[in-house]
């Protein structure tokens, strides 16, 4: 399966007060064909002028038969009147039984790039100048929730670049009303269309037509308590030839224990 960055940006992500740190621990279950495939555990903390947000990915259920994964990503950043800018994003985890490694630090232009393994030459690498402007895959989706919080549906309306270290790729949303989200018959959840397309960093044996071709969806977002920001309750995207990936929000509570920002 091609890894879901669209997917998997989308699960993590909540709006920030201008006066306080909020902070919020969330559990996500992704199925495939209604089986199990993947557990996502969120720690977010966004404050007045800061944020740092975690997320662990694992493999789980049948997908452990034919891929294994457990993988854990870190971005520290500022919040600002002009928006959210990351300072540095780091990831690493067990693929396959092959740790990999990523260490971006975006604040610098254009921003350094550090791999592990490095890239391979089966695989075409990103240029550092074309990453130029991306933001990681956990602030992307931080940007959004952020502007579903403060404009609604109107919130859906925006387009990012996001680089991973391997891959570049294009986020566009759209607003697609409002409703209840499935599986949360008590919420009103914002509805945004989700369409990611592959920009670079392809493998040279892929069929570029079908590489270039964009994965669409629809994820909801809603506070999933009072008090609560924002968060994505449900993802629906369309991943290759398996189908639809389905990732439902199971649990949601503040941190067990406090949480303070950089």
């Amino acid at each position: 399966m091609r890894p879901t960055t669209a997917a998997a940006a989308l699960l993590v992500a909540l709006a920030p007060t201008a006066h306080a740190t909020e902070a919020v621990e969330a559990h996500y279950i992704a199925r495939v064909a209604g089986f199990r495939v993947m557990t996502i555990d969120v720690h977010a903390a966004i404050g007045p002028d800061s944020y740092r947000i975690t997320a662990r990915a694992r493999s789980a259920g049948l997908a452990t038969l034919a891929t294994r994964f457990d993988q854990s990503a870190t971005v520290e950043g500022a919040v600002t009147d002009a928006g959210i800018r990351p300072f540095r994003f780091r990831a690493e985890g067990a693929w396959q039984d092959e740790t990999r490694r990523v260490d971006l630090a975006l604040a610098e232009t254009p921003p350094r790039i550090a791999l592990d393994p490095p890239e391979v030459p089966e695989r075409e690498p990103v240029p550092p100048t074309l990453a130029r402007g991306g933001v990681d895959t956990l602030t992307a989706l931080l940007a959004v929730s952020r502007q579903v919080g403060r404009l609604g549906a109107r919130g859906c309306d925006l387009e990012v670049t996001v680089f991973d270290g391997r891959r570049l790729k294009k986020i566009a949303l759209a607003p697609a009303g409002e409703g209840r989200a499935p599986g949360h018959p008590g919420l009103t959840a914002v509805r945004c269309r989700v369409e990611g397309r592959q920009l670079a960093g392809f493998w040279h044996d892929w069929d570029r037509a079908e590489a270039e071709r964009p994965q669409t969806g629809m994820v909801w977002i809603a506070a999933p308590f009072e008090g609560a920001p924002a968060i994505p309750l449900r993802l629906e995207m369309g991943i290759d030839w398996l189908g639809t990936l389905v990732v439902t929000l199971s649990e949601a509570r503040p941190p067990t224990l406090p949480t303070a920002t950089r």
